[in-house]
């Protein structure tokens, strides 16, 4: 099965915003289903994706060829339940 992956990065306050919601707000629901690749951590992997989907704002969520960038709550709620279901 395919996870959705959120790019992020250190002291980045919108990513710490999103992995809130996705854990209080969501209920961290999708906590299996997702791939966190942080900057930091993982730069080469992380420049691949960035690379790839033309990312340049962080957070970015991505499920095989479709990006959801600055994912507000309903647009990330979808986004996850259109790819991964659960609802």
């Amino acid at each position: 099965m395919s996870k959705v992956v959120m790019l992020t990065k250190n002291n980045c306050q919108k990513c710490e915003a999103l992995k809130m919601f996705l854990k209080f707000a969501m209920n961290n629901k999708y906590e299996q289903d997702i791939e966190l690749v942080n900057q930091q951590e993982h730069a080469d992997v992380f420049n691949q994706y960035a690379d790839k989907f033309q990312v340049v704002a962080l957070p970015a969520l991505i499920f095989k060829d479709e990006i959801l960038r600055d994912p507000q709550p309903s647009a990330t709620m979808n986004f996850f339940e259109k790819h991964i279901g659960k609802k």
